[in-house]
């Protein structure tokens, strides 16, 4: 399919130029009715990201405050319940700024935040979903590694996850719901349906891929994770502009927390 903007070829089933950034649309197509009808276009602004950041970045503070201060009602389960009331009020924060700033001044519904089926094939999708989490997982181990091998301070290596942030027995299943399920759900609304999409009409695809995951590495708030979570966001937003959907993302990032989460377990 051809941009009518600037004339590069892109591939059938894309839906933004990968040169410019510009919506595709056939050549009876009119671009704005292109931005209406294809999932996972969108039409709102640099600011309205820029705005949802800022507002996403505000709320980390007084939901960290939230749920520290309630987990120390919980003995024990301190670490377990703050992590899980963090990730649900994190969550409910996400849905409303993209609700607020995105979908309700237009009259969108969710399909244009990319929830919706993926442009490609199912055998395509699997395979590159399996791609993304195994480069994100490759690099992970390999940073880890390299950090020892090089002995770099302990503070830009990848941190430990505590034991305690996994509920005991059968109450897991509460983590990895939080961690495995709604995080990555409300996580790819945000950084890759919100923020990637929004940035790739103005910026271009390349480097809409890069500000979103560093965007995505920034808000978790550790020099240790920054490169390994960069990447992700990379594999990620790339995932999303290639299958055009959020769902392979989405699976790819509760594959990862769920492997994480898992390893807790076992290592406990």
């Amino acid at each position: 399919m051809n941009c009518n903007v600037c004339g590069f070829v892109g591939r059938d089933g894309d839906t933004f130029c990968y040169s410019c950034g510009k919506p595709l649309a056939g050549p009876e197509t009119d671009v704005v009715e292109q931005i209406e009808s294809v999932p996972g276009t969108v039409t709102w602004q640099g600011r309205e990201v820029a705005v949802g950041i800022l507002l996403i970045l505000f709320c980390v503070f007084p939901v960290t405050g939230i749920a520290i201060l309630m987990g120390k009602f919980a003995g024990r389960f301190e670490q377990a319940i703050g992590a899980w009331e963090s990730s649900h009020l994190m969550g409910l924060a996400i849905l409303i700024v993209v609700w607020r700033l995105g979908l309700r001044p237009r009259g969108l519904s969710v399909a244009s935040l990319g929830l919706s089926a993926p442009t490609t094939s199912v055998r395509l999708t699997s395979l590159l979903a399996v791609l993304a989490l195994a480069g994100s997982l490759l690099f992970t181990w390999g940073y880890a590694n390299l950090v020892d091998l090089l002995r770099w301070p302990e503070l830009l290596g990848p941190p430990e996850i505590p034991d305690g942030i996994v509920f005991p027995g059968v109450a897991a299943l509460a983590t990895y719901e939080a961690l495995a399920v709604w995080t990555p759900v409300t996580e790819e609304i945000f950084f890759r349906g919100f923020v990637f999409a929004g940035l790739a009409p103005r910026l271009g695809i390349p480097r809409a891929i890069v500000v979103s995951a560093l965007v995505f590495s920034a808000f978790h708030l550790s020099l240790g994770v920054l490169a390994p979570i960069f990447i992700t966001g990379v594999l990620l937003a790339w995932l999303y502009h290639r299958t055009g959907s959020l769902w392979p993302g989405i699976a790819a990032h509760a594959g990862q927390n769920a492997l994480a989460v898992s390893a807790v377990i076992i290592g406990g």
